[in-house]
């Protein structure tokens, strides 16, 4: 859970305090309120979702699930903007006639595994069309999409699809710093390039239950019964920006069962 803030002199600061000292002066080293309560926002794991079944960093998952940890608004500035264009989406004015369902949240019991719940939150479906559409900020826009943001559409597809919403065609509309462009396609599973609806995962159901039971087994066995996976479970190239690096340093790479009560980020400060 996130405790509160790292300032920019190294210095640690609870949420409270922060938001309230951001109301009493205006800002917190330069950050506004808007933009504090935006980064120092939680977001409660009881069950794996989309977002971390299709996220290359599941140490990183768990142990922001078990610890307390504080952040720094810098690390959390890409939350922040997609939060900031999501809420801007929200507000567009659909055309007069065309039906859009937008920001819905889903959930069903994964089907043969009924003791496992998967839920995700849909940015766009259009009924008429049968089309999904996902929002993705990023720095440059990608040719393709990309493997993980394939595995999230493919959740959504299927939790669209299992609640008797068809899905035809997918796409991620990924907002750059000075441009937006919908991109369809990504690498198949032969090799080549072409739309993501033919990707095996959008195709074969047992094979996309495999995937996500595999994914979900991992989050959940560190969600409830605090195993940490291994450093292989996390794409390295994140490690810059992880607020718990400070406790997954401190572990085996091969992971393990943790007492969360034994890990205070004030003693590595």
């Amino acid at each position: 859970m996130i405790r509160g803030l790292i300032r920019r002199d190294g210095t640690l600061m609870s949420t409270s305090t922060a938001l309230q000292e951001a109301a009493l002066h205006g800002n917190v080293d330069g950050y506004p309120l808007p933009v504090l309560s935006m980064a120092l926002r939680d977001f409660p794991r009881k069950h794996p979702s989309a977002s971390q079944i299709a996220s290359v960093t599941w140490r990183r998952s768990v142990l922001e699930a078990l610890l307390d940890y504080y952040v720094r608004v810098s690390d959390r500035y890409a939350l922040v903007r997609g939060s900031l264009i999501h809420n801007g989406f929200e507000a567009f004015q659909v055309p007069k006639g065309l039906q859009l369902v937008r920001e819905k949240r889903l959930k069903v019991n994964i089907p043969k595994f009924p003791e496992k719940v998967l839920s995700g939150q849909v940015d766009l479906y259009y009924p008429q069309h049968s089309r999904l559409e996902d929002y993705k900020t990023c720095s440059k826009i990608p040719e393709v999409i990309k493997p993980d943001h394939v595995v999230q559409l493919a959740v959504y597809h299927w939790l669209l699809r299992w609640h008797q919403f068809p899905v035809d065609s997918v796409a991620i509309n990924y907002i750059g710093w000075h441009d937006c462009m919908q991109v369809s396609r990504t690498e198949l599973d032969d090799g080549t390039e072409g739309e993501a609806i033919g990707h095996s995962l959008f195709q074969n159901e047992s094979r996309f239950i495999r995937h996500v039971v595999d994914a979900w087994d991992v989050l959940e066995a560190g969600y409830q019964g605090r195993e940490v996976p291994s450093t292989k479970e996390c794409d390295l190239r994140y490690c810059r920006y992880c607020p718990v690096k400070w406790a997954c340093d401190c572990l085996d790479v091969w992971g393990g069962h943790i007492n969360p009560e034994e890990f205070r980020q004030e003693e590595f400060v």
